[in-house]
């Protein structure tokens, strides 16, 4: 395990010798404890076996920021991780190959990595410590063990999901989705911090009900940062909704029978602020993609969605992989356009005769 600035030098020699593609990186974090997540754990992998990284014992971690911008890297499912390291350094890898990506391009219907595992080597990865709280030092040998077993597997199987993709003649398609994916993590980072109280089911509120929602999403906030705890425990994005639509409608909103008298003092609290608010004060609503639709429109997108479920199909795939709900009513909308905004070998599949 390494937790000095040495250690960390020779790590970087070792992983700057190995070919393009032959690391593998998975990350740990304490989102499930802590109020702020932070990143806690780097588990590194390559042909000369596991290194794991302490980068909450090494002060400068500048060399692995910069070995990882110039490296092609091998993840699994690696949306949350990549949020991770832009949160912690602001960078990512130079690309990032991801078994998830894979194993649904082969047609798997079980991709998490346990499944993957099982499936190749017939070994049942622990999940003891899958909710553990990686910010604690010293680490324990079986938090040690089980962050090995998430990177040791990897390398070996992406060579076995890389000849099955070559074989299918899809291997094409895997790297362009990876390299979709990649820019799709810088944008979404970039998008972040943006009204973050916008939660998914917000946009059926209207204003007065954003108002209030932002004003409940605050006092959480509050709540979670004063025990340094996630916000899900403190309310869930349920109740934030349920007692948003209420004050919407001018219904009272009232704290959980369970919730600690002095924390319903300040739910109630904010709720008497919003009730003080200004109209002009409410939050705008956000301007929505609607689809220009005529006469026709559902019958163009039921031509569409048919074509892509012929060929999902046939190639056994997830037909949201070839094109999304949202995707085939930007078709049904604007053809040209629609199919423009695909990658190649999404349009391929669809406009081939």
């Amino acid at each position: 395990m390494i937790t000095d600035s040495e250690a960390l030098y020779q790590w970087k020699l070792r992983a700057a010798a190995q070919p393009q593609g032959r690391t593998v990186l998975d990350l740990e974090a304490d989102s499930l404890h802590r109020h702020r997540e932070k990143l806690c754990l780097i588990q590194y992998a390559d042909a000369e076996g596991v290194v794991i990284i302490d980068p909450l014992a090494i002060e400068d971690m500048k060399l692995f920021t910069l070995w990882l911008q110039e490296t092609d890297v091998w993840m699994h499912g690696a949306d949350y991780d990549m949020s991770l390291l832009q949160n912690a350094y602001g960078v990512l890898p130079h690309m990032i190959l991801d078994t998830q990506i894979a194993a649904r391009l082969l047609g798997f219907q079980q991709f998490g990595l346990a499944a993957l595992v099982e499936h190749y080597y017939g070994v049942v990865l622990s999940k003891k410590n899958q909710r553990a709280n990686w910010g604690i030092r010293p680490m324990p040998d079986d938090m040690k063990e089980y962050a090995q077993g998430d990177v040791k597997y990897m390398l070996e199987m992406a060579d076995k999901l890389v000849a099955e993709l070559k074989q299918a003649g899809r291997y094409d398609w895997f790297l362009e989705s990876c390299a979709h994916n990649l820019e799709h993590g810088r944008e979404r980072h970039a998008a972040t911090g943006q009204d973050p109280w916008r939660i998914k089911g917000s946009g059926k509120l209207n204003r007065r009900g954003l108002a209030a929602l932002r004003a409940l999403w605050l006092w959480r906030d509050n709540e979670a940062a004063s025990v340094d705890r996630p916000a899900f425990m403190i309310c869930g994005n349920n109740d934030l909704l349920r007692w948003s639509n209420a004050l919407q409608e001018f219904r009272p909103a009232f704290p959980h029978n369970s919730m600690h008298h002095h924390r319903a003092a300040r739910f109630r609290k904010a709720v008497e602020r919003f009730h003080l608010m200004d109209e002009e004060d409410y939050p705008e609503l956000l301007k929505r993609t609607h689809h220009e639709t005529d006469a026709l429109f559902d019958e163009r997108v039921d031509r569409w969605a048919a074509r892509r479920n012929a060929i999902a199909e046939e190639l056994a795939l997830d037909p949201s992989l070839i094109a999304t709900r949202s995707q085939i009513e930007s078709i049904a909308t604007n053809e040209d356009k629609g199919l423009a905004a695909l990658m190649n070998w999404q349009r391929n599949l669809l406009i081939r005769e």
